[in-house]
């Protein structure tokens, strides 16, 4: 018998072996006995603390099973003695050990798991074993599914000794298992946008130097409490409580809630009934929440798989192609736009700031996405970029349309029309007021992207080392500093220099305050920028695409003589 479950074990561990040679691997590396019995340890004691902590909030009193209170709350009454009645919330205490254990359990799994991964990433790559696995014949898609699956093992088997306290609380708390179940497929899918989002975070923010996955990790850990805690703001912000998992636990035990006094439940965040997407009240129903989330996880995790898919065999390519990025915006812009067709007891100005907001931290991460690498642009300049005939032009049009290793200050021209079209279609339905400063101040935004754009492509054509820190500081600096610069002299909207906040990316601030005069200059003065930071851009290209024979000749390349 004993022979006939190990060679059931070995064919298993074949079979997985053939389906994903780098699963295998990960896992007889954590697969050890020491690593197994701590992990066991661990999760056991984190539960026994867990419900010692939860016992310690237990609701309970003393009084009498005839009194209107035991009556009208429902709690359960036990005889101690002769003359002394015991009543516990036995219901209430159970659902919040429940939810606290499904907070504990999202936290585990998402926060943990992204650590695991991307630290797992950067000491392979440290140690080159990364570049060594790039070069087998698995494809990338194998490889980053079995780091994903495998990398955090001992987190899945830490959570899988906790599942049963996690059901059987549930239970004991009169939720159905559908429910329980409904919420566990939804973690999963989180974990999988989460987990794809910590492989891309490791591939591309090597230049960290280790501390990539404390600062992702804790970034993540971050935006899951902010998501789990406030309340939603009507707005396209609100685009952001689908990537928490926590925002169905309400659901779970809407029917129970009312019928307990004095329990205290975490993590709800307030206004999830008037909850809507394009007219579509996601808020009504914990199923149609949690439809909406899987349908979005699904989208993005796919999503993520598109840079890591390129970047993973070749790090110096650019993250998203350009066609891709099309694409990308129109899904982003669709899918967050939604969110603002429900003012609830928001205002059109703050419904428009939010938009401009994240308008402009999307086309900041759009430019890291399609930065092209330095040699790649010297050598597109140097054999496609400066064609004099006719159809040389026509080609090198294409390339800014769609080639790769091309300047990208183009590609973000036509991802802002795309983005900009229906953000104004979604103004023009807001009150005259508010749509006329709305598109001002979106027209402000997407010229000053262009212009954060171009200085950014004009400083990474130099030779320079440390490039992904420069690639940061060049984004950061001519949005942050400025802004900076003005509060310290103390400019504000409204006086005599207060038109030169619309240089910041903060021009929804103060356009209200300007006169239309200063607006079209500083409208001109972002003009004239373009202009000629794409002038600088071309001449530098122009040099690149030289032969050195003609640098000598022009007398750019110094010529040693021995």
């Amino acid at each position: 018998m004993g022979k006939a479950q190990f060679s059931l074990v070995n064919r298993g561990i074949e079979t997985l072996g053939d389906w994903n040679p780098q699963l295998m691997r990960e896992i007889q590396g954590r697969l050890k006995l020491r690593s197994v019995l701590l992990t066991v340890f661990l999760s056991l004691i984190a539960q026994g603390l867990f419900l010692f902590w939860q016992y310690r909030t237990l609701d309970y009193r003393w009084g009498n099973c005839q009194t209107a209170e035991y009556r009208e709350t429902g709690l359960d009454c036990f005889q101690v003695s002769k003359e002394q009645y015991l009543l516990v919330n036995w219901q209430g205490w159970w659902l919040q050990v429940f939810s606290w254990s499904c907070i504990f359990l999202m936290f585990g799994l998402i926060v943990g798991g992204t650590f695991l991964l991307i630290s797992d990433l950067s000491k392979e790559d440290r140690q080159g074993t990364l570049t060594f696995i790039s070069l087998s014949p698995q494809t990338a898609r194998t490889i980053l599914l079995g780091k994903m699956l495998g990398a955090p093992f001992l987190i899945y088997l830490a959570v899988l000794l906790a599942l049963p306290l996690h059901y059987l609380t549930g239970l004991a708390a009169e939720i159905s298992v559908i429910r329980i179940l409904g919420f566990d497929v939804l973690l999963l899918a989180s974990c999988c946008f989460y987990y794809s989002l910590a492989l891309l975070l490791g591939l591309a923010s090597n230049w960290l130097n280790g501390f990539q996955a404390w600062i992702s990790s804790a970034g993540i850990l971050l935006l899951l409490l902010l998501l789990s805690q406030n309340a939603l703001t009507s707005s396209s912000i609100d685009w952001l409580y689908t990537l928490s998992p926590s925002a169905v636990l309400p659901y779970l035990y809407e029917d129970i809630v009312p019928s307990l006094i004095g329990v205290n439940l975490p993590f709800n965040a307030y206004g999830l009934s008037d909850w809507q997407w394009f007219f579509v009240p996601l808020g009504r129903s914990g199923g149609l929440i949690g439809v909406f989330a899987l349908a979005h996880f699904g989208l993005w995790a796919w999503w993520l798989w598109r840079p890591l898919q390129r970047r993973f065999r070749n790090p110096t390519v650019s993250l998203l192609s350009k066609k891709q990025s099309y694409w990308a915006t129109a899904c982003f812009f669709v899918c967050f736009l939604g969110f603002s067709f429900n003012a609830g007891n928001n205002t059109p100005s703050n419904m428009i700031k939010a938009i401009i907001l994240t308008h402009l931290l999307w086309f900041l991460l759009m430019v890291v996405l399609l930065l092209p690498h330095h040699q790649d642009l010297e050598d597109w300049a140097r054999f496609r970029g400066n064609y004099p005939s006719t159809k040389g032009k026509t080609q090198r049009f294409r390339d800014l349309l769609w080639a790769d290793n091309s300047p990208t200050w183009i590609a973000i021209a036509i991802n802002l029309g795309i983005a900009s079209l229906p953000i104004m279609f979604w103004m023009l339905s807001l009150p005259e007021d508010d749509s006329g400063v709305g598109i001002a101040a979106l027209l402000f935004n997407s010229t000053l992207i262009l212009i954060f754009t171009l200085f950014n492509q004009v400083m990474m054509l130099r030779p320079i080392s440390n490039r992904n820190l420069w690639v940061v500081a060049t984004l950061l600096g001519p949005t942050i500093v400025p802004a900076v610069v003005l509060a310290i002299l103390g400019i504000s909207p409204g006086q005599a220099w207060g038109s030169l906040i619309l240089l910041t990316p903060f021009a929804m601030v103060s356009i209200k305050e300007i006169s239309v005069f200063s607006a079209l200059l500083m409208f001109g003065i972002h003009l004239g920028l373009i202009a000629a930071l794409s002038w600088l851009q071309d001449r530098k290209l122009i040099q690149f695409g030289e032969s050195t024979s003609q640098q000598l000749l022009r007398g750019d390349v110094s010529v040693e003589q021995g």
